[in-house]
């Protein structure tokens, strides 16, 4: 037997082993197609070298140095032709500063050249702080004399001495030179079977040590190794031909090679050829140990990995939930139901099953079209998906709920799994005889021991349907009924006004709603009887008010109201005649007994022979154009709510007319203020300053104000918006003073040639005016007293 057929057993076994640990499938010995075996021989070129770098140092010179005529360039020096030592003498020389260019003197950096700087005692602000008497202020700077600057002490002419040459201008440079070693490794030839070879990439001695292959030749020289030393067995590798690229690249007057160490190998190499899931693949394997290498083809690895992932994710993310919804979601009978975990079991294993299915026939499939060899595990994908399907189909088709079902527990006192078969025959819309009787001896049991208000949303659940739901109507009725007396024990009326309306449309029987709203009403009755008898009017008030079916309760309310009425209208205050007028009319409209009716005629004369009074008094004109205002408000108050009252309408054309009367003939100027507001109107007159009212309905373009003193209108002011800049209109002077004064200026009162301010007197009938004049425009006019 030869050495390939030898190793061609091995090379399986050692695929099998790495696909093992590899996401490979079971039975990989049964993918493999084929095996090929060589013998590969490779080398490795060790260069160590060491490469100098040269900078310019510098020092200030010392003593006597003379200059290089011709300083050394750095770029055509060769770094190997002495030691750093060496080259350090041979390029010393002496050069110019390079800061201060030869002249030893720079800039003075605190001035920059300026010879002043800033004054270090205030900042240069010019001032600092100063204590005195225990209190801080500030003063002038001493040290600069408040103006900031002084003069700089560091320099002379704005020049120092050169620091890095020590104002000698002149710098001894040298070349530093420094060395550094490294290490390059070159392989050939370019395989990635052979980062399978320990320690060969590193350059490390372990390469040596590899029992997986046979080292041919080793060869170590210092320096470059000379071309003519390589053996027979690395030029049978290819090395003469691969040396190229296997040297370090070096600056010729930079760097050097130490040694180099030339290394030859031989190893047997194997490439097992397979067929995965429709595709080929390869993996080759190097050394006597069959290492499996970077050098393989494991696309059907990751094909069928990708494809097995996403079959898992889309069937437990999305398959599993979805069979399982399809059961659960029907309704809550089918979620609680005890096979509701066996549904989702069996899906988790349908899913599961599908999983090994596509797992197995992604194995079994080849290149070539043809298929693998079944194995054992090969079946069970699909018995689970079988057994899995068989139980999901069983419980879909099996689990429904039945009216005997519900007989039973119920009887039996289940009454949670009875109320889940009540649920799922309901909302599959059951009117059968048999559900229906099991139905309401269902709600009867279940209602015993809840909670009222949930024992009232179960009923009108099952009773919607209105199919023979007559034992649950009244079922719900009485157990609205307790809810009612309960709320009217605890005094809540929001809760029974909605009962009651829930009752009414549920369409309740008439007298039972009746009856309820009856005791709802007498209590609020007895109530306000409370709340009267303890004189708390407003409350009674509103209590009573929220009577809705006043003929359901055994005494009427109306005498109740209106008696709160008559208590409210004697609280109200004696000026608030409109409450009192309010709380009498509401009295009568509640009830139209003797009592009310009689305090509402009594208050109406009263109030109208107070208003004929007020009309018939006398005294002087301010005051009684002041009480005749008044009365005329508390009029109009008053017929806005009597309205249409015939006393009260005849009492405020008394006042009107009696007010026309005493305002007959009067002019605003020259009469008591009252007169002036009631012809200017409410909103005629605004008082700007203690004495000095704006007349707001004037003129467009015009300013007018009203004196007034000691009660009486003494002085009139009319000038133009934009007072000293414009003129005053004619037009509009004469209309305010005809409508204030009742008279007119003359036309030649109006007219004034000349230049200059002057105020040129004039009369305006019984009132001395003066007309106020610019440059023979007229400005402003003061009619009688008016203060300036």
């Amino acid at each position: 037997m030869t050495e390939a057929e030898a190793m061609e057993p091995r090379a399986r076994t050692a695929a099998v082993r790495w696909a093992r640990w590899h996401l490979g499938p079971m039975g990989f010995r049964d993918l493999i197609t084929g095996v090929e075996v060589e013998t590969l021989r490779y080398g490795r070129l060790i260069t160590r070298y060491a490469t100098r770098t040269g900078t310019w140092a510098e020092e200030p010179a010392t003593g006597a140095m003379s200059a290089l005529s011709h300083p050394v360039a750095l770029e055509s020096l060769d770094l190997w032709s002495g030691s750093p030592e060496e080259l350090a003498v041979r390029t010393s020389h002496v050069a110019a500063c390079r800061r201060c260019s030869g002249g030893g003197q720079v800039t003075c950096p605190s001035c920059h050249g300026g010879l002043r700087v800033s004054c270090s005692g205030c900042g240069g602000d010019g001032r600092r702080m100063s204590r005195a008497r225990k209190s801080y202020r500030t003063v002038r700077c001493p040290e600069c004399r408040g103006t900031g600057k002084k003069k700089c002490l560091r320099c002379s002419k704005g020049q120092v001495g050169c620091t890095p040459c020590r104002s000698s201008g002149r710098m001894r440079r040298w070349l530093k030179v420094t060395t550094a070693q490294g290490t390059q490794v070159g392989v050939w030839p370019d395989d990635p079977r052979l980062r399978a070879h320990p320690g060969l990439m590193r350059g490390s001695p372990r390469a040596l040590q590899w029992r997986g292959a046979r080292t041919l030749e080793t060869r170590e020289h210092d320096g470059p190794l000379p071309s003519s030393r390589p053996g027979p067995e690395a030029e049978a590798a290819g090395f003469l031909s691969a040396r190229a690229s296997l040297e370090p690249t070096l600056e010729p007057l930079r760097g050097r090679v130490l040694s180099q160490t030339l290394e030859v190998f031989e190893a047997p190499s194997a490439t097992v050829h397979y067929t995965f899931a429709g595709q080929r693949g390869f993996l080759k394997l190097l050394g006597h140990d069959l290492r499996a290498t970077p050098a393989r083809d494991t696309r059907p690895f990751r094909h069928r990995f990708a494809a097995l992932l996403g079959v898992f994710f889309l069937g437990f993310f999305f398959g599993a939930p979805l069979l399982s919804s399809a059961f659960t979601g029907r309704h809550l009978f089918y979620q609680r139901h005890p096979s509701a975990g066996l549904v989702a079991w069996a899906s988790l294993g349908l899913i599961s099953g599908c999983w090994l299915m596509m797992a197995s026939w992604q194995r079994l499939r080849r290149a070539d079209g043809s298929k693998s060899a079944r194995r054992w595990h090969d079946r069970f994908g699909f018995g689970l998906t079988g057994l899995c399907a068989l139980l999901y189909l069983g419980c879909f088709t099996w689990v429904r709920p039945s009216t005997a079902e519900l007989s039973r527990l119920t009887t039996a006192g289940t009454l949670d799994l009875a109320e889940l078969h009540a649920n799922a025959l309901q909302s599959e819309g059951d009117t059968s005889h048999a559900f229906i009787a099991a139905r309401n001896a269902f709600v009867q049991a279940r209602v015993r021991g809840m909670d009222n208000r949930a024992a009232v949303k179960l009923v009108t659940f099952y009773a919607r349907t209105k199919v023979e739901t007559q034992p649950l109507e009244a079922e719900r009725q009485r157990l609205r009924e307790a809810w009612i007396l309960s709320a009217l024990a605890r005094n809540d009326e929001s809760e029974v006004e909605q009962e009651l309306t829930h009752l009414a449309n549920e369409e309740a029987p008439l007298p039972f709603v009746n009856r309820l709203r009856a005791r709802l009403e007498d209590q609020r009755l007895e109530q306000g009887k409370a709340l009267l008898a303890k004189g708390e009017v407003e409350d009674a008030l509103r209590t009573l008010l929220r009577i809705q079916a006043p003929s359901l309760a055994t005494e009427p309310p109306g005498p109740l109201v209106s008696h709160a009425y008559l208590l409210r209208a004697r609280s109200c205050a004696a000026q608030d005649r409109p409450c009192t007028a309010q709380a009498l009319k509401l009295a009568v409209e509640a009830d139209a007994n003797e009592a009310a009716r009689t305090a509402l005629a009594t208050f109406r004369d009263t109030e109208a022979a107070r208003l004929e009074q007020v009309a018939r008094a006398s005294g002087s004109l301010g005051p009684r154009l002041q009480a005749l205002h008044a009365a005329e408000v508390e009029a109009q108050g008053l017929l806005s709510v009597l309205t249409g009252d015939a006393a009260l309408t005849g009492a405020r054309s008394h006042v009107l007319q009696r007010r026309e009367e005493l305002l007959r003939g009067q002019l605003p100027l020259g009469a008591p203020v009252e007169v002036a507001q009631a012809l200017l109107g409410a909103s005629g007159l605004q008082e700007k300053q203690p004495g000095v009212f704006a007349v707001k309905e004037a003129p467009t373009g015009t300013l007018v104000h009203l004196f007034v003193a000691q009660g009486m209108t003494r002085g009139l002011h009319v000038t133009a918006t934009d007072h000293g800049r414009e003129a005053l209109a004619t037009e509009a002077l004469q209309q305010v003073v005809q409508r204030l004064t009742g008279h007119a200026f003359t036309a030649k009162d109006l007219v004034r040639a000349g230049t200059g301010v002057a105020h040129v007197p004039a009369r305006l009938g019984p009132h001395a005016a003066l007309l106020g004049w610019q440059d023979g425009a007229l400005v402003e006019v003061l009619v009688g007293r008016v203060e300036p």
